[in-house]
């Protein structure tokens, strides 16, 4: 199987430069990286869709799409296939709940903040002790 990604990942690779008039990968690479984020969203979804709708078929072929896609958006950012298999190695035999708590940074609380006290001064009319509801007349005309 690595091979299969490994040939493909190189003719990735080699398309990247070509016409993007002849070429469904360089027109991919010709619209950049958000572009190709988001086909490989789509991929994942219709991935999804198919394996919920039970059709082992439709499966099969979305999977593809999603691999390629992800091939592509990996050689647009610059990661190479390579890195993706030794960290897969790396994560070999290790619990995945544990790897993922492992990466997975703690959220820290804030300490809490000091809150100051209500300073009350009490202004002309409670000082005088007038009315604080008063209205004031609007003048129109």
């Amino acid at each position: 199987m690595a091979d299969t990604l490994d040939r493909l990942a190189a003719t990735i690779a080699s398309r990247r430069a070509a016409d993007p008039g002849s070429s469904y990968v360089a027109a991919l690479f010709a619209k950049g990286v958000p572009k190709i984020a988001q086909k490989l969203g789509e991929e994942a979804v219709e991935t999804v869709i198919a394996a919920l709708g039970g059709d082992a078929r439709a499966v099969t072929g979305e999977a593809a799409d999603l691999l390629f896609h992800l091939l592509v958006l990996l050689e647009a950012t610059g990661v190479p296939l390579a890195d993706v298999f030794a960290e897969l190695d790396r994560r070999e035999g290790v619990s995945g709940l544990d790897e993922k708590a492992a990466r997975t940074p703690k959220p820290i609380a804030p300490p809490p903040a000091a809150v100051p006290e209500p300073i009350f001064e009490p202004g002309p009319s409670l000082a005088l002790g007038r009315k604080t509801t008063e209205r004031r007349r609007i003048r129109r005309g």
